[in-house]
């Protein structure tokens, strides 16, 4: 971990916590500072816990359609002309097969491309296993020829009045030093909320390259990744998604991914498809990836994640499209410590999203075993039970201090308030004290912790034996403290560890 070492476990520190109300330093003592009813109201500056428990899958679909339109006049400049206008029974039997598709491969964030309109993705959600799971995001484009556009489906939470086909967006571009501007005709951004972090997802379909209109599709892609780059700015994690008309390492896919930029670059998904199954369109003869999920920079360890050979996948759809559909998978993992005492074992779920430097610290101290023996020093009734100090006195810490990260607004709007079950750092009167000193609330009633929101780095939960925690007191020890799933045996020794 940066800037931490491994060195000088037990030491002594004075600024290491273990009152929970902000207290006064007189010498080496601590004592309580009172808080007023007023400060205590202050306070209340944390959102509720949010619901995740587990890991959280979020599997992405991206699929074309292929000119989904319903029966109803009018179509645009295409369909009704050149591309037939669908019967009855063949619009129900493509909105079921796409549902189909959907459940079939569990996907909770769904890019449709090349679909007509609000009627048509409301058919698609009739369809679905459970459709009222599911919600839509959806802004009229401004294609008026082909009267196609792109749509979002998603069983996340969508933030209200976040979606947008951005009718403000322009870029300049040049043919023949001719100049032009272009506001993309089919693009989509929506805002969803998943596991308390912003994720955006900016969905669209280039101009075709049918024509040689390379300088407008680059312009259209300078729009998109202009969004992107706002999003990124605001701590979003962002998907860029859609019919490109356009292959890797081309300016226009390079523009995309950030390749000509000074920010985060995005990661193309397909790369960890075999090199023979990577494309989405045959045309004359030739296998082309035009269709493309890519991933924001903040996204590449939730990718990794997941098992290589799953991470994406590009799937035969041709009895519905002229495209193959592309499904790419990200993980978002919350370590869960097991803490095995003589009264029973307790799991605490961590929010690294929540808390980044305090779960990965708190991760580390429990690999090198530290907490293993430690007993637990303070028991407050219908308040706290806490522990983590290797000298068992409320004074000892690893040897090291971390960053109090409820200071970061950012952090500090995720954070959960606490509550009975919620897992917190301990520290002294500095804000940046905490070290191995950790407390779990006790109580159901929010109100008894009013002085604490704000004031303290929550970032886990207890998941399963809370009717254990309820039964700890001062002086129970904590025998084990492990990372689920990995073997304990495995830790790196420590030595030289004793409890009191």
């Amino acid at each position: 971990m940066s800037g931490m070492r491994a060195t000088s476990i037990g030491k002594k520190s004075k600024n290491e916590t273990l009152n929970l109300i902000p207290i006064l330093m007189e010498g080496n003592e601590m004592r309580y500072k009172p808080v007023s009813a007023i400060f205590a109201v202050i306070c209340l500056m944390l959102c509720p816990l949010g619901s995740a428990v587990g890991d959280i899958e979020i599997d992405i679909f991206l699929l074309n359609t292929e000119f989904f339109f319903d029966t109803k006049e009018p179509h645009g400049e295409v369909v009704g002309k050149s591309v037939p206008v669908p019967t009855a029974e063949e619009y129900e039997a493509k909105a079921k097969a796409i549902a189909g598709l959907i459940d079939a491969h569990k996907a909770n964030i769904v890019g449709l491309v090349e679909v007509e309109n609000r009627a048509v993705l409301e058919k698609v959600k009739y369809y679905l296993a459970n459709p009222d799971d599911w919600h839509i995001a959806f802004d009229e484009g401004r294609d008026t020829y082909t009267g196609q556009d792109v749509a979002l489906l998603t069983k996340f939470r969508i933030v209200p009045g976040s979606a947008t086909n951005f009718p403000e967006e322009r870029e300049v571009y040049f043919i023949d030093d001719q100049e032009y501007d272009v506001n993309p005709s089919k693009i989509l951004g929506v805002e969803l909320k998943i596991d308390n972090q912003p994720f955006y997802v900016l969905i669209t379909h280039l101009i075709s390259r049918r024509n040689p209109r390379d300088a407008k599709r680059l312009a259209q892609a300078t729009v998109l990744r202009r969004q992107a780059v706002k999003a990124m700015m605001e701590d979003k994690n962002v998907i860029v998604m859609g019919d490109m008309n356009d292959t890797p390492a081309t300016p226009v896919i390079n523009r995309l991914r950030g390749f000509d930029d000074i920010w985060g670059d995005f990661l193309q998904t397909a790369n960890t498809v075999e090199a023979s199954n990577r494309y989405t369109y045959i045309h004359e003869g030739q296998k082309n990836l035009l269709d493309h999920i890519l991933i924001s920079p903040s996204l590449r360890n939730e990718f990794r994640n997941v098992e290589k050979t799953k991470r994406c996948e590009i799937i035969d759809v041709s009895e519905l499209s002229d495209h193959r559909a592309i499904l790419a998978r990200l993980r978002i993992v919350h370590p869960v410590v097991v803490l095995e005492t003589d009264k029973g074992i307790i799991e605490m779920e961590l929010y690294p999203d929540v808390a980044p430097k305090t779960v990965a610290n708190f991760v580390k101290l429990v690999e090198m075993d530290f907490y293993d023996g430690l007993t637990l020093h303070r028991y407050v009734e219908n308040f706290v039970i806490q522990g983590g100090d290797p000298e068992g006195s409320g004074s000892g810490g690893p040897g090291w201090t971390i960053p109090g990260e409820f200071q970061n607004p950012k952090l500090r709007a995720k954070m959960p308030r606490h509550r009975k079950g919620v897992v917190a750092m301990a520290r002294a009167n500095k804000p940046d004290s905490a070290g191995s000193q950790f407390y779990i609330c006790l109580d159901a009633k929010p109100s008894r912790y009013f002085s604490l929101n704000g004031q303290y780095t929550t970032f886990g939960k207890v998941t399963a034996g809370m009717d254990v925690v309820d039964q700890l007191r001062q002086g129970d020890v904590m025998n084990t403290v492990r990372i689920k799933g990995k073997n304990k045996e495995s830790a790196p020794p420590t030595g030289g560890q004793t409890s009191q």
